[in-house]
């Protein structure tokens, strides 16, 4: 598994790599993962054993890459750069390998046509690519061998929501996130409904700052936290979650928590909608107006979350890591079964 950035470092697309590497490697087969780091390194992380590269230029890296890539018998690029940076030569020097990639969110609104244009690159030159969610195949027009959503480790036991209403934004400061239009829509939850609505803020980034003094000039009752490794014990003391991200969804629908969801262009809108039953298990709304009246009716009548909840979390359940690994080893097999067809001689590739 090739990524940019791995644990401790914390997002979406390095728990995705360290979720689905821990499934492989229970369900048997040998995973190392290959990303950065100020100072090259190896370590072990239970059975997974990842090897962090110095950030270089791309000839060095593709040279130091070159053992790690040659010992795998499948190699598995998170997102274009990963490709790019350490991948790239190898498609034409032996040993080669079958490289498969994973295409992960987006890099803004509107999309940069130069970024378009690199992931149908890379998208061509690897033998097939898991795309997560169908915004993907629609927005940079990239085919796949599945669409995903990402997956969840579900919660035992979640505990029941608080009784005063709260709720938590999971996310990075930035303007793909909406963190103003989340925070307008408290002051409007309060000036127009009259409901004061406590939040916390998990996440960090550049609009941190116009964050902090909005809420401090609209005396609105917000917690910064900044980058918080684990939110689950934030997001099972609050009672609504503002989460716009895949796995964020998944967590807080795991701990029976009632999702609210922001969009302010179309690619955020397709990402959402696009969410398995997405309409059944959150509210979606398109501006701070819409999520403040969502607000005010679900704090009023708590029962209209109800439905959303409960199906929310055997939803979740429904999605696990496993499932997702599984998803990987399916794509594999397809290949490794039609060369298998094709070829003869060379290493076994063992998928089972």
């Amino acid at each position: 598994m090739i990524a940019p950035s791995f644990y401790p470092a914390v997002g979406g697309v390095e728990t995705h790599v360290r979720r689905v590497s821990a499934c492989l490697t229970e369900a048997g087969h040998q995973v190392a993962v290959l990303t950065h780091a100020d100072l090259p390194s190896q370590e072990r992380l239970g059975s997974l054993v990842v090897h962090r590269l110095p950030k270089t230029g791309w000839a060095t890296a593709w040279r130091l890459a070159r053992p790690h890539l040659g010992w795998a018998e499948v190699v598995h690029c998170h997102d274009t750069y990963s490709y790019l940076h350490f991948c790239l030569p190898s498609r034409w020097l032996p040993p080669r390998r079958p490289v498969f990639a994973t295409f992960h969110g987006y890099e803004s609104y509107p999309i940069p046509k130069e970024a378009i244009r690199w992931r149908q690159f890379v998208s061509r030159r690897v033998r097939d690519a898991l795309c997560m969610g169908d915004f993907i195949c629609k927005h940079y027009r990239i085919p796949c061998f599945a669409v995903s959503y990402g997956g969840v480790d579900p919660a035992p036991d979640p505990p029941p929501p608080p009784a005063e209403p709260s709720a938590l934004f999971i996310g990075r400061l930035a303007e793909d996130t909406s963190i103003m239009a989340y925070l307008e829509a408290l002051l409007r939850l309060r000036r127009e409904h009259g409901y004061d609505l406590p939040v916390g803020i998990v996440g960090d980034g550049p609009l941190r700052p116009a964050a902090e003094k909005y809420v401090n000039a609209n005396w609105i009752k917000a917690t910064f936290h900044g980058v918080v490794a684990d939110p689950i014990p934030l997001l099972a003391a609050c009672r609504y979650a503002f989460v716009s991200g895949y796995l964020a969804i998944w967590q807080a629908l795991s701990l029976r928590r009632q999702v609210f969801a922001l969009y302010e262009n179309p690619l955020k809108r397709d990402y959402l909608r696009g969410f398995p039953e997405a309409e059944k298990v959150m509210v979606i709304a398109a501006d701070a107006g819409e999520l403040a009246r969502s607000l005010a009716r679900c704090v009023a009548e708590p029962a209209l979350s109800g439905r959303m909840v409960e199906r929310g979390e055997a939803l979740a359940a429904e999605h696990t890591w496993p499932r997702v690994a599984e998803l990987y080893l399916a794509m594999y097999r397809k290949h490794m079964q039609r060369s298998a067809r094709h070829t003869s001689g060379g290493p076994p590739l063992g998928i089972a």
